[in-house]
């Protein structure tokens, strides 16, 4: 799918805000000259991020569920004394997940709020990045545009107590009017895709003597909150992200929780007993508090349809890790670590390292496509401008075909998914959907002279240990569930 293509089906997945169908999708993609087919179509729609699939074949995306709709937090005590707020994970879900918490505009009375620099405490910060999740935190504070001093890499020595991030003046929020702690900061998304938020201030319902009409229905919308997740986890799990759970919640529960009363995700978390953040594989998601957050479920069917395992595979493989494989390849040729041969064998093994996964004829297919990439590649290969990344790649590549392997191994045995350690299951899914993000990253182009390459190995470093430490576990239960499929015949 060309470039234009891509941006076209973005620009309407991101702005389209009415409920539309397969048809509707189909028929924009031709009038803008898009070079696809139905069937292509419907696929878009079914694994795009940005998209909710409703009954009647009908869809909504991201935008049309949340533009406009109220959503409110409370800022800290250490905010109101500074007069300044972070944003950090205060708009999830309700504004685009791609786009950073720094780069969120600001209205209030109509007025574009300037965000400037300040310094805060690190404990504030991580309070206030929580919700993106184990192993996201300190990536997401640590990137702030306006964090110029600290890199990520300078954790593993000691966590500083203080670091200067991008926050927002309450004054201009206000208009002027003092802010008190207790009071809170009423939004609604006005554009979703640009990250435009509308911002005002929503004095503290209560008194010394009075509990209000709005104290009252924030209560009621803890228990709205609560019951929706609890509801949510037994029909979506724990989703691909902490994001997309809030999603699905706020999605189902509209009319109950996107009112003028509403609370927060981060205030609900410190109210409840029943939820909280747990621990999934390397990540966290919200779930029920003290339980193990499950691989397999009724939500995805895992346990019982064992050929599904390899979807998370099939679904997180993109061309790019492709070409990653293929420009690996052309640089040992270049460097003499190859010889000059055609045989691309051992690159479709990379791909598929249990070849029983694609038939004769998708192999042969995959082949010849591989044949003319490689063609395309070795015509734009830039040496200089790859030697500097080329050993990070082969780490990464390294890292990749042990991992996809491993997931094969599992995925093509028939022993079903339930029967495996679901930690060590959960931890191997994220370990390929990283290193395929950062092979992702690493062929961009347009960044590679900025490529993080310290904070990359700091963080391959730590992946390659946890493949370590649950590999050999999984293997094990690999064995262990082989075994118990044979069947002893005795003889008289």
């Amino acid at each position: 799918m060309d470039y234009r293509t891509n941006n076209i089906i973005e620009e309407y997945l991101t702005q389209q805000l009415d409920v539309f169908t397969v048809d509707d999708f189909y028929k924009y993609l031709k009038s803008q000259g898009a070079k696809v087919t139905k069937a292509d179509t419907r696929e878009i729609l079914q694994v795009s991020d940005y998209v909710f699939s409703l009954v009647n074949n009908e869809y909504v995306t991201k935008a049309g569920v949340f533009t406009g709709r109220w959503f409110s937090f409370k800022p800290s005590r250490e905010e109101v004394e500074k007069g300044y707020i972070l944003i950090g994970h205060r708009c999830i879900p309700f504004v685009n997940p791609d786009l950073p918490p720094d780069s969120i505009h600001v209205l209030a009375e109509g007025e574009n709020v300037k965000s400037t620099a300040k310094v805060f405490s690190m404990n504030l910060a991580m309070d206030t990045f929580a919700l993106y999740g184990e192993g996201y935190i300190l990536p997401y504070i640590f990137n702030d545009k306006n964090n110029k001093s600290l890199a990520l890499s300078s954790v593993q020595y000691s966590m500083p107590q203080e670091i200067q991030l991008t926050c927002w003046p309450l004054k201009k929020i206000c208009g002027g009017e003092e802010f008190k702690y207790g009071d809170r900061i009423l939004c609604r998304a006005i554009n979703w895709s640009d990250g435009v938020v509308e911002m005002m201030m929503q004095p503290s319902a209560l008194t010394d003597f009075v509990i209000s009409d709005e104290a009252v229905q924030r209560e009621e919308w803890y228990t709205y909150f609560e019951n929706g997740l609890l509801e949510s986890f037994d029909r979506h799990g724990p989703a691909s992200s902490i994001e997309e759970q809030l999603s699905f919640l706020f999605l189902e529960n509209q009319e109950q929780l996107c009112t003028r009363s509403c609370g927060s995700t981060e205030e609900f978390l410190a109210h409840t007993t029943k939820i909280g953040f747990e621990p999934y594989g390397v990540e966290t998601r919200i779930w029920r508090k003290g339980e193990q957050v499950p691989y397999t479920g009724k939500w995805n069917g895992l346990g019982s349809e064992r050929d599904r395992l390899l979807s998370d595979m099939a679904l997180t493989l993109t061309p790019k890790v492709i070409d990653a494989i293929l420009e690996d390849r052309i640089y040992d040729k270049k460097n003499g670590k190859l010889e000059d041969s055609d045989d691309f064998e051992e690159v479709v093994k990379k791909i598929f390292p249990k070849l029983s996964m694609i038939s004769s004829a998708e192999r042969r297919l995959v082949l010849l496509n591989i044949e003319k990439r490689n063609d395309i590649l070795e015509k734009m290969y830039n040496q200089f401008s790859d030697y500097p990344i080329a050993e990070m790649r082969k780490r990464i590549l390294s890292l990749f075909t042990r991992v996809s392997e491993l997931f094969c191994e599992i995925g093509g045995s028939g022993v079903a998914a339930d029967n495996f350690p679901q930690q060590e299951l959960v931890i191997l899914s994220q370990l390929y959907s990283h290193v395929v993000r950062l092979l992702e990253e690493i062929e961009n182009v347009y960044m590679r002279p900025q490529f993080p390459i310290e904070d990359v190995s700091l963080s391959l470093e730590g992946m390659e240990e946890t493949f370590d430490d649950i590999s050999g576990t999984l293997f094990s239960a690999l064995e262990s569930n082989r075994f118990k499929g044979f069947e002893i015949v005795k003889t008289e």
